[in-house]
């Protein structure tokens, strides 16, 4: 398998691994953003986020498995099956390969508390203490622990947090909230709770992708230049746009639908549907920025 292909199929992996980490944030969000609310409708769609934890953990540990698998094979010169063997010398002797295994455990722990407590309520607050810590995981795997445990790793931690909340509260809303005949209160409260968050979380990934985006050019923009635009920059204007796109969705349901609820309700969805759609794609470009190679690296 050439080098070109593996790099592909990491960064499927990777950004797999994203996309199913926001959805796990997205499922214990939902819950408290139904707190409040009584009806059956409300409560199906809570019981509902377990099954889509659940589902999202398995789909991030599937996809961190098979990146770090690839991993191996990238930085090995033998056969597949000597280079799979390699894994646990890669864990043992670098730091990125540490931070996969806390990961990978932590996925594992999720998965296995989440399941403990199938009949018992939810424990929020232990898987996101668990969140947490893969997100600080996931932080040293990319560019940002290159030079050291410095400011750009924490940065880099609250911005897949961040993400996990804004991306994984509208995958949840499409994939869960948004089935069936809604209750015309509990739907509107539901409505402006997630527009809360996405706000707040949106305001969160802002900052810290500023941040690590200024830091990856070199802080300039001259990168952005089309006379020395690099594949980097060019995916990295596209996950821009598609960020911009969804957060002008976002604004049209908060300032334009969100207000006509409960009669709003289809117009709500499909508009969800479509952030959702734009989220997925960013996710997509954001995982091919981590593993491409920025300007200032």
């Amino acid at each position: 398998m050439d080098d070109a292909t593996l790099a592909a199929l990491r960064n499927a992996a990777a950004a797999a691994s994203d996309v199913g980490f926001a959805a796990m944030a997205g499922a214990l969000a939902t819950p408290a953003l139904l707190h409040d609310a009584s009806s059956g409708w409300a409560a199906r769609r809570a019981r509902r986020c377990r099954t889509l934890f659940t589902a999202s953990a398995s789909l991030s540990l599937v996809a961190g498995l098979a990146w770090m698998a690839l991993q191996a094979l990238a930085m090995s010169d033998g056969a597949p099956v000597e280079a799979l063997l390699g894994v646990g010398g890669i864990v043992v002797d670098t730091g990125f390969g540490r931070a996969w295994a806390v990961a990978i455990a932590s996925l594992l722990a999720s998965l296995a508390l989440a399941g403990a407590c199938r009949y018992r309520a939810f424990p929020l607050r232990a898987l996101g203490v668990a969140l947490a810590v893969i997100a600080s995981a996931q932080a040293c795997l990319g560019h940002a622990a290159a030079d050291g445990l410095g400011w750009l790793v924490p940065t880099m931690a609250v911005h897949r947090l961040a993400t996990g909340l804004w991306a994984g509260g509208v995958f949840a809303a499409a994939l869960v909230v948004l089935r069936g005949s809604p209750d015309a209160v509990d739907c509107a409260r539901y409505a402006r709770h997630l527009s809360q968050l996405a706000t707040a979380a949106l305001a969160g990934v802002v900052l810290t992708g500023a941040a690590a985006a200024w830091h990856a050019l070199g802080g300039t923009l001259a990168p952005l230049e089309p006379a020395r635009a690099s594949p980097w920059s060019v995916v990295l204007e596209i996950k821009l746009a598609l960020v911009a796109a969804a957060i002008a969705l976002g604004a049209f349901n908060r300032f334009a639908v969100l207000p006509s609820l409960p009669d709003a309700w289809p117009r709500f969805a499909r508009m969800l549907r479509v952030e959702s759609a734009l989220l997925l794609l960013a996710l997509a470009a954001a995982a091919w920025l981590a593993g491409g190679e920025p300007p200032a690296i």
